[in-house]
């Protein structure tokens, strides 16, 4: 069984894993590219990213995964559409990149189009956004007096 820890423990006296749970919310470590000769498979290698080990913000209330826009751009991901899409912001356009995000802690690829959003331009310290349709291939396990969130499989 592949498990991800995605919550946060006391870190001292002064800082408390619930808090930087309110805070950040629950966290996990991807990578994020775009990989041409990757194919998609149970048994394949993880494609080939041009960030790795950076954090994507677990998401129960967005839909679909989104990539921050920044580094979109900064790895030269396709652009394969355009789509409005809506959020707290309102209704917008969005570029639609085509990329690959690897979980490595659930040894999981997820492929296809990923809304850009202003993730670090509106604040967040998060490069991606993990939706309800990453989460619905898995257990999520939300401790919050703990801090600590687990995904399953």
């Amino acid at each position: 069984m592949a498990e991800a820890h995605c919550g946060f423990e006391d870190a001292g006296s002064d800082v408390q894993g619930s808090d930087l749970l309110i805070s950040l919310g629950p966290t996990l470590l991807v990578d994020i590219g775009f990989d041409p000769a990757y194919l998609p498979s149970d048994r394949g290698p993880a494609p080939i990213a041009g960030l790795k080990s950076v954090e994507a913000l677990v998401d129960t209330g967005a839909t679909t995964s989104c990539i921050d826009s920044l580094p979109g751009e900064q790895l030269g991901l396709p652009i394969v559409d355009r789509v409005p899409i809506a959020g707290v912001g309102g209704q917008h356009l969005a570029n639609m990149y085509l990329a690959q995000i690897h979980v490595p802690a659930l040894n999981r690829t997820l492929y296809g189009t990923f809304a850009g959003v202003n993730l670090r331009a509106g604040g967040q310290p998060h490069n991606a956004l993990m939706g309800r349709t990453f989460l619905r291939h898995y257990r999520m396990v939300y401790d919050g007096p703990s801090g600590t969130v687990t995904i399953s499989d």
